[in-house]
């Protein structure tokens, strides 16, 4: 019998995520994938948008601050749209959101693959999210939320004899940095792991509707910094923020947001201020309030991948680092292979 092809149109195609997604798109033997990038007339020449177009697939131009019959006529004959636009972004899905509903989409996936966040918690790009998710439902087209948790890659320690610095990308403030006593379990995931699950979950009827954690492993602060000493053969030392403790507290960590949202009050466009504040409010959400925990998404009325899809092992945090250190992984947001 021939392989079921399902169309797909990307927002976002050339971005980090994204290319996470399209990797495992691109890779899928049954359903096969055929992929439009949908790009912004300004971005399609841009060497990303040309390296995708090697590897098969289709660009196809959207203004999305043009008519809505314009990106109708984009999406007409997709089955699939999914959007991948980073948080200053969010409102770009609202008018592909209409024109989706117009093109009569099977199924709309929302820039989300982050961590489990409560809506009405600390997070303001969670509330942002959640404005977005509202219009989303309201409109009727099926849906799935996908969220992944935290990358591996954010829990890579910092140790004394700087052996791991090339593939630590956070900014000092944040390295080792360890909300509350550190056992708190949250799900984590390789990233290179992403593109496979959503290929699955985006063809699945029983995540019609529904949110989705794209990850089987969660592991502690502890948990990740034990690992990375037995590798290593040196110990990760906590930040140390205040003299009687090498871990900060919930009252601590409200403290370095309010900060950081001062800042942030006097130069409201400064893009790095923005990152960090955001990511010690995921630090909240998962650390302190326990959003991103087993328990945390049962709560919030997530399904699973694993209870979806128990035969996928995800790649361990062992192997992982072990393939970090000796610079066998490809580093974030360096060039895409």
């Amino acid at each position: 019998m021939p392989v079921e092809t399902i169309k797909v149109a990307v927002l976002g195609a050339a971005g980090e995520n994204a290319g996470l997604i399209l990797h495992g798109l691109l890779a899928s033997k049954e359903p096969k994938f055929e992929i439009t990038a949908l790009a912004r007339p300004s971005s399609a020449s841009k060497p990303s948008y040309v390296k995708l177009a090697t590897k098969g697939i289709r660009i196809v131009t959207v203004d999305l601050d043009g008519p809505d019959i314009q990106i109708v006529e984009a999406l007409e004959g997709q089955d699939i749209v999914i959007a991948s636009v980073p948080p200053n972004a969010l409102d770009s899905q609202l008018p592909l959101i209409r024109a989706a509903k117009l093109a009569k989409i099977k199924r709309f996936v929302p820039s989300a693959f982050a961590m489990a966040i409560a809506p009405s918690g600390i997070c303001g790009v969670q509330i942002e999210k959640e404005r977005i998710y509202a219009e989303l439902m309201a409109s009727g087209i099926p849906y799935t939320i996908i969220d992944v948790g935290w990358w591996y890659n954010g829990f890579i320690p910092q140790v004394p004899s700087g052996c791991t610095d090339f593939a630590i990308a956070l900014p000092d403030f944040i390295r080792n940095l360890v909300p509350g006593d550190g056992s708190v379990k949250t799900y984590v995931i390789d990233n290179e792991d992403i593109g496979d699950l959503v290929a699955q979950i985006i063809t699945d009827p029983r995540t019609i509707n529904k949110r989705v954690m794209a990850s089987g492993t969660a592991l502690s602060f502890n948990d990740m910094f034990h690992i990375a000493e037995e590798l290593i053969g040196e110990k990760p030392e906590p930040k140390k923020l205040i003299a009687v403790s090498k871990q900060v507290s919930a009252e601590g960590l409200r403290g370095m947001i309010a900060g950081l949202e001062a800042k942030l009050a006097e130069s409201p466009g400064d893009y790095l201020l923005f990152v960090g504040k955001a990511w010690l409010e995921y630090y909240y959400s998962s650390f302190i309030d326990c959003d991103n925990s087993p328990d945390g998404i049962k709560r919030l009325g997530y399904v699973s991948s694993t209870e979806l899809y128990p035969d996928f092992v995800p790649t361990s945090f062992r192997t992982f680092l072990q393939e970090t250190l000796e610079k066998k992984r490809r580093l974030p947001y360096s060039d895409r292979a």
